[in-house]
């Protein structure tokens, strides 16, 4: 897209829809790095192995079809079409059977059928959308797929846009699916092993999802992807992305086998970053899991500074909504009537400088961090995070103090890892790092409560939303949600935004290793293997 700068003034187009965007601080992209960095190759709706074992099969399978026919230079055409008819089958058939995870394209409704109740299988006919409800989209199995930042599944072929050559693991995983799909023939040969256009019928979706659907894998899918997704040899390296993939999930099997029954993705997630079991007892960790856990606690701490960051914008906007608030100090002055100091572990502590020192002289490494908080000397980020959410769904205004808290309680946290740490620094000033959170605070001195409070109002809440809002703004769409007027600040929102906690592929990665054998998966929650 080319975007011409203006050369005179001009009014913004009008603002349509409601809480449209998911990052209106500028503050996600790090929370995604640092979820790149601990689980890579992976995303949040990669949930299922046999989506990758059935792209690496489209490739391998179009392939070798082209082969029989003696079609030396395939047509995108043929590939698309090709891709669309097994996408499309697929979803087709989760759309008629309840899944315990995601799968693209079941929005989708199938087309008017013909007298005999088939439908045609292409994107074009199902209204279906290459970029957003494919496999192969960067929303879902497509990078995660791939070679280089990805599983190693895929090869792009080099001058050929939409072709990709299925690599050694995605051979077998392809095979291994083959095996599985010849068990119906009749349907393999009409519906699967031909290059001719095909319609199908409801009951064909039913019968190929009785073969592929992604709830159980074969063997073959699972010696053949596991070997992708861990190495016990690679565990403590941070070279290679399988390397850190490995690293992150020996963790998760290194907490699972200190707890003594089934543990929920939420109690996982608190004890990798805490060192404890699920009964309260800390535990040791080997010396190559040191720094794996000390970056995922980092990652944690940034969730729980964006939650509060963002959650202080929506207050602001609910302060001009309900109350007619329309300015900061005033904002501030309510903020600091409703402060309690003491419910929030700061009963001696009257300004900025001394609640900040309160809670450093607490600890002075990651170790003494999570000891004060287990002992509860500090405040628990997992708590602060979901009174936040809670006060925030029950329409309590309180939500804000526990926000100040979660931004001090942040400070304090990157003052202990210090000033080498590679993640504290992510993002630098323009994405409020949190070493820039602690440089910008501790700087105020010794202020009070209700100029602290200010300073994060205007300087890193309102005005960073301006400066995110304005480097985004394409020449179409405006994402601002406050404006300054001659009687202060107004929204152009009928309501306020609702911030939510990003997901950090715990879950996803926990799914992939269960469906790999490395972990057993129960109803409410996983267990180590034996």
């Amino acid at each position: 897209m080319t975007i011409h700068a203006p050369d005179h003034p001009f009014f913004l187009p009008p603002r349509t829809g409601e809480n449209s965007g998911v990052d209106f601080l500028g503050l996600r992209q790090v929370n995604l790095d640092m979820m790149a960095e601990m689980i890579p190759s992976t995303n949040n709706v990669t949930d299922y192995i046999r989506p990758f074992s059935l792209m690496s099969w489209v490739f391998w399978k179009f392939y070798d079809l082209c082969a029989a026919s003696g079609i030396e230079e395939p047509s995108r055409e043929d590939i698309d079409r090709f891709r669309e008819r097994i996408e499309v089958l697929f979803s087709w058939g989760a759309r008629l059977h309840e899944t315990s995870g995601r799968v693209p394209g079941t929005g989708a409704a199938p087309p008017s059928p013909s007298t005999d109740g088939r439908v045609p299988l292409t994107f074009k006919n199902w209204k279906r959308v290459q970029d957003s409800t494919s496999l192969i989209a960067a929303l879902w199995y497509g990078p995660a797929s791939k070679i280089v930042t990805g599983l190693g599944f895929l090869m792009p072929v080099p001058g050929y846009t939409g072709f990709f050559r299925t690599t050694g693991p995605g051979i077998r995983l392809a095979e291994a699916l083959d095996t599985r799909l010849r068990q119906n023939q009749e349907h393999y040969d009409r519906l699967l092993a031909t290059l001719k256009p095909v319609m199908a019928s409801e009951s064909d979706a039913i019968a190929l999802w009785e073969l592929w659907s992604p709830e159980e894998t074969t063997e073959g899918e699972r010696e053949a992807f596991v070997s992708s997704l861990y190495s016990a040899d690679e565990v403590g390296s941070t070279k290679s992305l399988l390397g850190k993939r490995s690293t992150t999930l020996a963790l998760v099997l290194h907490h699972l086998t200190r707890c003594s029954a089934t543990v929920a993705v939420p109690e996982i997630r608190s004890g990798m970053a805490l060192s404890v079991s699920q009964d309260g007892e800390p535990y040791d960790l080997p010396d190559e899991l040191v720094a794996a856990r000390n970056n995922w606690l980092t990652l944690q701490m940034r969730q729980l500074q964006r939650l509060s960051m963002e959650c202080l914008l929506s207050w602001c906007e609910r302060s001009i909504l309900n109350d007619r608030i329309n300015e900061t100090g005033a904002m501030a002055e309510r903020f600091n009537v409703d402060w309690d100091g003491g419910k929030h572990g700061f009963e001696n502590a009257r300004t900025l400088s001394a609640m900040i020192a309160a809670l450093d002289e607490q600890a002075n490494d990651t170790d003494s961090f999570i000891q004060a908080v287990l002992e509860k000397r500090l405040p628990n980020p997992f708590d602060i995070m979901n009174e936040i959410q809670q006060l925030f769904k029950s329409g309590d205004p309180a939500y804000a103090q526990y926000s100040f808290t979660g931004i001090l309680l942040c400070v304090a946290y990157a003052g202990v890892e210090g000033e080498g740490d590679r993640l504290l620094r992510l993002g630098g000033p323009g994405r409020v790092s949190l070493d820039n959170l602690r440089r910008r605070l501790i700087g105020l001195g010794d202020v009070s409560v209700r100029e602290a409070f200010q300073f994060i109002l205007e300087s890193m809440i309102i005005s960073q939303h301006f400066s995110t809002a304005v480097n985004r703004f394409d020449g179409q769409n405006q994402r601002l949600r406050l404006t300054i007027e001659e009687t202060g600040l107004e929204v152009l929102v009928g309501k306020p935004w609702e911030p939510t906690v990003t997901e950090d592929r715990l879950a996803t990665l926990l799914s992939l290793a269960a469906q790999s054998g490395l972990v057993a998966r129960h109803e409410d929650g996983y267990l180590v293997v034996g």
